[in-house]
């Protein structure tokens, strides 16, 4: 169920239902729509430019970049809701903001279910990456059509390649995706390489050592996207995302040292129970997961069956016992004798059962 207490001195609530899809609501956050509006406005031809590029085109290629930025970003995250429920929790939420998206899922708290929902987010991307490479490869007929390069990955690897518009989509399309992919496998908590090393250390250091661990070097890790983000083009995104991600490896130190004191060798602790920041941590019943209920819903039908047999055997002999009080026993089938004589064993079998326990 969607949360409805939203508190608007918390800036992470700054957000507006988009709609709902998978039982999961949809929001977007204002800042979202602002940055969207400013890069596009940013993309458009100005006076004094000397570029002679037609206003509608340029319109067109910024809001279909946006689109995809959009899509790509949305299928991660409900990568990462459809992980959790797999694994047996749950997800009713997601938000869109500047820097990507955040999937409000809870997955149960075991390392298992952690690395499924973490895993699950780019398993969408390197889906889209795999169709878009199958693509691009069987139109032109080159691999080198592939953007690889991550330092330009919406242009083909092969200079020689001059794709069609089309192509160029698909392309972007790609790009996009590895990007995104790319950004989000760093061993940085919180991004989802951080969270799957900090799911892998779990079982060998505990809860509470490995997600200290996971902040210590996300604190870290931040501070060197800061500070390579200085040099870059792009600086402002860097800045932002390494703000984003040390402040959200200090919120977790801080609820670490208001809960009690940092053991030996712990440096923080998550109380997030997933991808819901800053919610405080609480027990979770256990939820199956998908192959506790295949199992259970292959054992409801094995026993409807069983139930369903059973009433048609009674049947057949109450209609074989009326046969012969009215035609005598000499009237039976060879099928009806044999199902006689199954269940005159079968009740024998139960009764010697029976006497040879009450013996014991």
């Amino acid at each position: 169920m969607a949360r409805t207490d939203r508190p608007l001195d918390n800036p992470i609530n700054w957000s507006f239902r988009a709609g709902r899809l998978f039982g999961i609501d949809i929001r977007i956050h204002i800042a979202f729509v602002i940055c969207a509006v400013v890069l596009v406005w940013m993309e458009m031809p100005k006076p004094d430019s000397g570029l002679d590029r037609p206003f509608g085109s340029v319109l067109v290629n910024a809001l279909g970049i946006y689109v995809l930025l959009f899509f790509i970003v949305l299928a991660h995250e409900f990568g990462h809701c459809f992980g959790a429920r797999y694994s047996g929790g749950d997800a009713d939420e997601i938000l869109l903001w500047p820097l990507g998206g955040l999937a409000f899922a809870n997955p149960p708290h075991n390392a298992a279910a952690h690395m499924i929902t973490t895993i699950a987010g780019p398993l969408v991307n390197v889906l889209f990456c795999m169709i878009c490479t199958l693509v691009l490869v069987i139109w032109t007929g080159k691999l080198g059509a592939v953007p690889w390069n991550p330092l330009h990955p919406t242009w083909p690897v092969d200079a020689s390649i001059h794709p069609t518009t089309a192509q160029l989509w698909v392309m972007r399309f790609f790009g996009i995706s590895y990007f995104i992919l790319l950004i989000n496998l760093l061993p940085i908590f919180p991004f989802d390489g951080g969270r799957i090393v900090q799911a892998w250390l779990w079982p060998k250091k505990g809860y509470r050592t490995s997600m200290g661990i996971a902040t210590a070097t996300g604190m870290i890790g931040a501070i060197v996207v800061g500070l390579f983000g200085l040099f870059t083009e792009q600086s402002w995104l860097l800045l932002m995302i390494a703000v984003f991600g040390y402040l959200t490896c200090w919120q977790n130190r801080r609820m670490l040292r208001e809960q009690g004191d940092i053991g030996v060798g712990e440096f923080g602790y998550d109380f997030s129970q997933g991808y819901a920041a800053f919610e405080r941590e609480e027990a979770k019943e256990h939820k199956p997961g998908y192959f506790e209920r295949r199992r259970a819903r292959k054992a409801a039908k094995k026993a409807q069956r069983e139930q369903k047999r059973r009433e048609e055997h009674e049947r057949a002999i109450e209609s074989i016992l009326g046969k012969i009080s009215q035609s005598g026993i000499e009237s039976l089938t060879a099928r009806e004798r044999h199902i006689l004589e199954e269940e005159t064993q079968r009740r024998q079998a139960i009764s010697d059962q029976a006497s040879g326990t009450h013996r014991s």
